[in-house]
């Protein structure tokens, strides 16, 4: 018998082996594994089969994804959200660069941004001349709810929030507040305690919305207006101590890592970064930039800045805006190991449509509303 190239005689064909089964893992340990998988990546993984598709769906999970997400951030994969007022485009960027546009949504029509929270965007409809619609989108899962109409009056506060007592997801409007779910409703609140906030929306810290407000008896007394989307009533909060603070300019309300975070002015001087460490705690106001600026650099006449982000080297993301020029606000970012603060880009926008939004798997659907993808 011939040999050949590859050293054998025999040409008849070996008997295969008998073919093993991939192991099977238990589904607490795969639900382990993926409830640590990022929002976007689980989105693409609901294809795999059938199981992980039911899992993924199930607002249970979406919750303990939430929780997971929360304590590591980067599992959100933290996105600046804006609008321009001239088009129909939800744009993303980077909050690190946000020169740098990640992408974009065109929109069916030209819609208002007025609160993001846990993966959550309540957008606005202007249908008309004090009406407006409002809807819950989460760009992630691309699931929408049905348009809310509702009726406002000129100088309406709003806000966007979660109800961390009761877990609703919570709307204010004017005098009234809404309850998203199947049993959704809509209540009267209190009016604001002899305060007049200074900006239209509010800002989400810990179950709360806050704006800087102006007392009725006295121009230069300057709170944090707060209101508890448990209890939803207001309640004032003391701003920071500080003796030489600027009381002509407005203080800008933000918030980093859900810290109440103020933005104030030493007269003459510079502007201060101020973080609630124990929110309602007056005496848990910690300083923590003061921001540095050359005159070429930042109009001094701008208001001061509002927190929006801190990177992981503790660098902050800001706004600030001016009345003075057309274009509405631009965005720095200061640095936390010197406090100087670098403008990065101009928008022509308003500040309130810009927001951080973090990626989740949690849908309007999950709250009994009815959803459809968008």
């Amino acid at each position: 018998m011939r040999g050949n190239l590859l050293g054998t005689t025999d040409k008849r064909p070996k008997p295969l082996s008998p073919t093993k089964a991939p192991p099977i893992l238990p589904s607490e340990v795969i639900e382990e594994i993926l409830v640590r998988v990022p929002a976007s990546t689980l989105v693409k993984l609901k294809i795999v089969c059938k199981s992980w598709n039911a899992l993924i769906s199930n607002p249970e999970f979406a919750r303990d994804h939430l929780h997971w997400s929360r304590a590591d951030p980067r599992m959100t994969r933290p996105r600046l959200i804006y609008s321009f007022s001239d088009d129909r485009k939800i744009r993303f960027s980077n909050p690190s660069s946000p020169l740098n546009e990640a992408g974009f949504f065109e929109m069916d029509v030209g819609l208002d941004i007025l609160g993001s929270c846990n993966g959550l965007i309540c957008l606005r409809w202007m249908t008309g001349y004090l009406r407006q619609s409002i809807r819950l989108w989460n760009p992630c899962t691309r699931s929408a709810s049905d348009w809310l109409e509702i009726a406002s009056q000129p100088g309406d506060m709003y806000g966007f929030g979660y109800d961390r007592v009761h877990h609703n997801y919570k709307f204010l409007y004017g005098h009234k507040i809404h309850t998203f779910g199947s049993n959704s409703r809509t209540t009267i609140v209190q009016d604001p305690p002899s305060y007049d906030p200074k900006q239209a929306i509010g800002t989400f810290v810990y179950g709360t919305l806050n704006w800087a407000a102006q007392a009725r008896s006295n121009f230069l007394e300057w709170v944090i207006l707060s209101f508890d989307l448990a209890n939803e009533n207001f309640c004032p909060l003391s701003l920071p101590d500080m003796d030489n603070s600027e009381e002509r300019y407005v203080p800008a309300v933000g918030a980093l890592r859900d810290r109440l975070c103020v933005c104030l002015k030493e007269k003459y001087g510079r502007w201060i970064f101020w973080v609630m460490e124990d929110y309602g705690v007056q005496e848990s106001w910690t300083k923590f930039i003061t921001i540095f600026s050359k005159s070429h650099q930042l109009d001094r006449r701008f208001y001061p800045f509002k927190a929006m982000y801190m990177t992981e080297n503790d660098d902050v993301l800001a706004v600030f805006f001016s009345p003075y020029h057309n274009v509405s606000f631009n965005l720095v970012i200061i640095k936390a190991d010197d406090g100087r603060a670098w403008q990065r880009n101009v928008y022509k926008a308003d500040h309130q449509d810009c927001y951080v939004y973090h990626e989740s798997l949690v849908s309007p659907s999950h709250l009994g509303l009815p959803s459809f993808h968008y």
